[in-house]
């Protein structure tokens, strides 16, 4: 008799299925928020050289979904990709680092700076991203026979 811990064949019927990607989804969501928070309470509070372990982590979650999601031509299911809502998300950019570094520094004047140059790199950032995803969204739908 063969002991095994681990089978090739997918234990979990599709309602299964479907609920754990649920599940896994909101845990990432979770844990991405629960660390965003963690830094921002840390850097406001003066800990900012305590919080790299945080950061590290989160930004390797935020770089692997990137990634994830332009290869495979993915966007959003509720947010748009056009300029406009780009401008919008990238003023809430400009908000929240203008915020956190006016409350955690206290020189207004700098945070405002830091704010105004994230939002425009957010923006730029998130054209890029927006085209590279409809390019390959186009490349996946439209594949070119191979012969």
């Amino acid at each position: 008799m063969r002991f095994s811990l681990y089978s090739k064949k997918n234990q979990l019927d599709e309602m299964q299925e479907q609920t754990l990607r649920k599940i896994e989804g909101r845990g990432f969501w979770l844990m991405w928020g629960g660390l965003l928070a963690a830094w921002i309470v840390q850097t406001m509070f003066g800990a900012a050289d305590k919080a790299a372990g945080e950061w590290v982590v989160f930004m390797i979650g935020c770089i692997y979904m990137c990634v994830a999601c332009l290869r495979n031509g993915l966007w959003d299911r509720y947010l748009l990709d056009t300029a406009p809502a780009n401008a919008v998300y990238s003023l809430v950019a400009v908000v929240a680092v203008t915020l956190i570094s006016g409350f955690s520094y206290g020189y207004w004047v700098g945070a405002v700076i830091a704010g105004v140059f994230t939002g425009i790199l957010c923006f730029v950032l998130l054209q890029l991203c927006a085209a590279l995803t409809r390019r390959q969204r186009k490349h996946l739908d439209n594949p070119k026979d191979e012969e």
